[in-house]
């Protein structure tokens, strides 16, 4: 099926999955919103069905984007923006700047999930290196039998 001549159902279905994309991708934010506030505790018990319900958004967001360009190929067009703003037509709709602006937003926040998780990762890296790195060590006791602080080591926990 071509655009031309066409009675504008492929219109119609495009602004619908759209719309649910966007929509989607909003439920989207607001999962990656909870994620980094609790990245941002001690308790990470809650990442962990964050974790399981982002991965069923981005499935869904899949098959909703394939269907999109499934709908641009049967349409004749390639999947691009420009095939988008083409089979919306001259009067674009306003669904197009939403979903591209949430999916803008969804990026965004993605990623500075992202950064937070690796600065964690990082200093979680440090720690345990430093850690391992004491691990080997042997005690040393005094001739009273209480354990003694190697010179130029670090007592962890203590001011």
């Amino acid at each position: 099926m071509s655009i031309a001549g066409d009675s504008g159902a492929p219109r119609q279905r495009l602004i619908a999955l759209l719309g649910a994309e966007r929509d989607l991708a909003k439920t989207f934010i607001n999962v990656l919103v909870e994620e980094r506030e609790a990245l941002s505790k001690t308790d990470m018990e809650p990442l962990f069905a964050l974790s399981e319900r982002k991965g069923q958004i981005v499935r869904q967001l899949e098959q909703l984007a394939t269907a999109r360009t499934a709908l641009l190929a049967q349409s004749g067009l390639p999947n691009e923006r420009e095939s988008v703003q083409k089979l919306l037509g001259p009067k674009s709709d306003p669904i197009w700047q939403d979903y591209l602006a949430v999916a803008t937003e969804a990026r965004n926040t993605n990623l500075e999930n992202g950064r937070i998780i690796t600065e964690r990762l990082k200093h979680n890296h440090q720690a345990l290196a430093v850690l391992m790195a004491h691990a080997d060590q042997p005690a040393i006791y005094g001739k009273d039998g209480v354990s003694r602080v190697k010179p130029g080591s670090r007592i962890f926990g203590s001011a």
